[in-house]
């Protein structure tokens, strides 16, 4: 009966949002020429470049490599793996949703189990940088120093919520342990056995499937949200509210029109960026779609993350 009611719910659903793009055609292409210039001036640029190394990076076990490095200090820190590390690192350069794909990959190889990847997904939810700086911190807020408060909260923000979630799960510190010597060893001859060509091309196939995958659900929630914001006719500063919730740059974007303080605006930047919206969230699960990552547990570490980063930014506003 629940399945029935849910599959009712679903199709209802698709039928509005099928009518409503009809309805708010003029509406909608503006979207979705908005999705495709976001996709192709700041998505694919900041995340291909980083799939395609990181496929690469992989080829040659570098999570193995960095896991004997940081077994130690990741696993006192947040209770993982030291192949996490390799997540963390990547993720902080290239931005969401990277952290699902460097996880599935460990998943997939066997190298962290799904009670470290639920904890690592919590801390390693990270926006590009330059995405927060340029875009947010001079072209939406025009002010470049509140770009770094927004990174610097970001990142501690982060860490912090690690922390509070490292006892969620039980797990081991077993990782296999060598040398340096041996490790440096061990990584130069699986960079020689490495076929880099072969791992390349497989690296760009992969990552074009997955960016696909991400503009596809990043334009069905712009869509949405704008279908929710007409038919409710909300005022700006609650529809910019929703609009972070679900789609973070969209929400972004809309804080500069508001007539609010500097202050209010750097600080919904700084949530909206730490929450990441639902639209974040649904590609990162979308790439974890084999595992069962508890999504509960990941939003709740949003939320603190989110919170705590505004903390942070407003502790370096009043410095």
């Amino acid at each position: 009966m629940k399945k029935k009611i849910f599959c009712f719910l679903i199709v209802s659903f698709l039928l509005i949002i099928t009518f409503n793009i009809f309805s708010y055609s003029k509406e909608i292409n503006e979207v979705i020429n908005f999705s495709i210039n976001l996709f192709i001036k700041n998505v694919f640029p900041s995340l291909f470049p980083m799939f395609v190394i990181s496929n690469l990076l992989l080829a040659i076990k570098t999570p193995k490599f960095l896991g004997n490095i940081f077994k130690d200090i990741f696993y006192k820190l947040f209770k993982v793996k030291g192949e996490g590390s390799f997540v963390f690192f990547m993720s902080m350069i290239s931005g969401f949703p990277s952290s699902s794909i460097y996880v599935k990959e460990l998943l997939d190889k066997n190298l962290i189990n799904i009670y470290d990847a639920s904890k690592i997904l919590t801390f390693t939810f990270f926006s590009n940088p330059l995405f927060i700086i340029n875009t947010v911190g001079v072209i939406f807020l025009n002010n470049k120093v509140f770009g770094f408060y927004i990174l610097i909260s970001h990142i501690i923000g982060n860490i912090l919520t690690g922390l509070l979630f490292r006892n969620i799960y039980k797990t081991n510190n077993n990782t296999l342990t060598s040398s340096l010597k041996t490790s440096i060893k061990n990584f130069y001859y699986d960079i020689n056995n490495t076929k880099i060509f072969k791992e390349l091309l497989n690296g760009i196939k992969k990552s074009l499937n997955i960016l696909i995958n991400i503009f596809g659900i990043m334009t069905c929630f712009l869509i949405i949200t704008k279908i929710i914001t007409l038919k409710l006719n909300l005022s700006p500063f609650p529809s910019s509210i929703l609009s972070g919730l679900l789609e973070m740059t969209t929400g972004l974007k809309s804080i500069t029109s508001l007539n609010i303080t500097e202050k209010t605006k750097l600080l919904l930047s700084t949530f909206f960026i730490s929450f990441g919206g639902l639209s974040v969230h649904a590609q990162i699960f979308s790439m974890l779609d084999n595992y069962k990552i508890n999504y509960y547990i990941f939003l709740i570490s949003r939320l603190i993350h989110a919170s705590l980063s505004v903390f942070i930014c407003l502790f370096l506003y009043k410095l």
